[in-house]
């Protein structure tokens, strides 16, 4: 299990927990919430994701508190 923020670009990974509370309410109103599968398109200080072909800026804070595995 590895932190959003450690995953390359490209990688297609899975969410599979939250570091906290404050972490799974922020990462939910991005529609990001356990089981969901995302694609890390690049990291150029935030994280930028690809969800349901829609590209998501997560911060680099709130991205060390999510936790995430390869698919």
């Amino acid at each position: 299990m590895k932190k959003l923020n450690e995953i390359t670009q490209g990688k297609i990974v899975e969410i599979i927990d939250f570091a906290d509370n404050a972490s799974k309410c922020s990462s939910a109103r991005f529609g990001l919430t356990k089981g969901q599968i995302v694609c890390c398109k690049a990291k150029i200080g935030p994280v930028i994701i690809s969800k349901n072909h829609q590209k998501i800026a997560i911060g680099e804070q709130l991205s060390k508190k999510i936790m995430v595995k390869e698919v």
